[in-house]
């Protein structure tokens, strides 16, 4: 038998032991990791959604998790834009972090790919990055409907051409003004859950608009949910 043919058969029993090791999960993961991969719209995020349904692992909550934010209108662009507003100076007096979160709202109403499912799904996938852009994501998405009246308007979506990120200030400057109760513990469960995700011992953002602000938000309130939200908003104006 020559060396060609050897390597052949070679590959060829190669390719037959490997397919015989992959479970009937696998496939079905790299079926979905394929469709999120490609995935541009929201019915294309669904479809990749069902291809995990039934799977309870952490790749599992990966594809669910890139799901609902692809189905958000989420793009790499949109996220790009996010960070590199912490990075500004305080543009007009608004504060980097209020901006950047301006373009972190969940706006779409599917019940599917709301900013809840995405906390349980990015939460569980176990990637950080992941897990600390859907903490911002739940303070933008909470502080802009509850601020501005219990509805998203069209220049607070970054997807509506008349989209304006200034226009979150009037949702914390509500919440901050006029805000129950029950809506600064919110705000200050929320700022926990992100320095839990941002800040602890070694993160990269130690000494970051993100982290300066949680900090001083949550030393001042003393461990109190509704004085940490109080300081949070009152920072964030």
């Amino acid at each position: 038998m020559n060396s060609k043919l050897i390597r052949l058969s070679l590959a060829g029993l190669a390719t037959m032991i490997l397919s015989a090791c992959e479970t009937p999960e696998d496939r079905q993961l790299a079926s979905a990791q394929d469709c999120i991969d490609f995935a541009r719209t929201a019915g294309d995020a669904d479809r990749c959604y069902a291809l995990v349904d039934g799977l309870d692992n952490e790749k599992a909550y990966l594809i669910r998790c890139s799901a609902n934010y692809i189905a958000q209108g989420f793009t790499g662009e949109r996220m790009a834009s996010a960070f590199q507003r912490l990075k500004d100076g305080n543009g007009g007096g608004q504060s980097p972090m209020a901006t950047a979160m301006a373009y972190l709202v969940f706006s779409n109403n599917s019940s599917v790919h709301s900013v809840d499912s995405a906390v349980l799904n990015c939460t569980r996938s176990g990637v950080r990055s992941m897990q600390r852009l859907v903490t911002m994501s739940k303070l933008a998405t909470f502080i802009t409907q509850t601020g501005l009246g219990g509805t998203i308007p069209a220049n607070a979506n970054p997807l509506d051409p008349s989209f304006d990120p200034a226009t979150i200030q009037n949702a914390i400057t509500n919440l901050a003004g006029t805000g129950t109760v029950d809506d600064k513990k919110n705000v200050g469960n929320i700022a926990l859950q992100m320095n839990d995700a941002y800040c602890s011992p070694g993160s990269s953002f130690t000494g970051n608009e993100i982290c300066l602000k949680l900090g001083d938000a949550i030393s001042t309130g003393s461990g109190d949910a509704q004085a940490i939200g109080e300081q949070l908003l009152a920072l964030l104006q």
